[in-house]
């Protein structure tokens, strides 16, 4: 009995390290973000191609200062149009996915980060990245 309540003392006592998982389903999303009140991020990307969507994923979106921030504020979604085929991406999400592009980023440009609200409005987009550090690109989305 001491052992299972030493666990549990030391597991409820333990760090989380729980990270924000990125969602790859945007109905879903905008869902879940008006069942709890936050907005969506869309992020389109082409990770196997494009060094400044890696950048962007690498400097901003894995720093603790950005995680922390989404997850009070965002439902996240990836858009990535360099994946094939998965189980969890099938050619019904590709094709959608399509369809999403067509609506919320007919230019193609990769990377770009859309907010929308829970209404799938957007509220505002950011572009090309240039490096910003995640306090930077955190105060840019602030700004949305």
């Amino acid at each position: 009995m001491k052992k299972i309540l030493l666990a549990f003392l030391l597991l409820s006592t333990a760090p989380q390290v729980a990270a924000q998982e990125w969602k790859n389903d945007i109905d879903k999303a905008l869902r879940e973000a008006a069942s709890i009140n936050k907005k969506v991020m869309l992020f389109f990307t082409v990770s196997e191609q494009c060094d400044n969507c890696s950048a962007l994923d690498r400097n901003v979106f894995r720093s603790e200062e950005f995680r922390d921030y989404a997850k009070e504020n965002y439902i996240l979604v990836k858009i990535d149009f360099s994946q094939k085929p998965t189980e969890e991406l099938t050619d019904k999400m590709i094709e959608k996915n399509l369809l999403i592009i067509e609506k919320y980023n007919k230019d193609g440009f990769f990377p770009l980060v859309v907010i929308l609200n829970k209404d799938a409005k957007v509220l505002g987009k950011a572009g090309v990245y240039k490096d910003e550090s995640p306090s930077q690109f955190v105060k840019m989305l602030r700004n949305f």
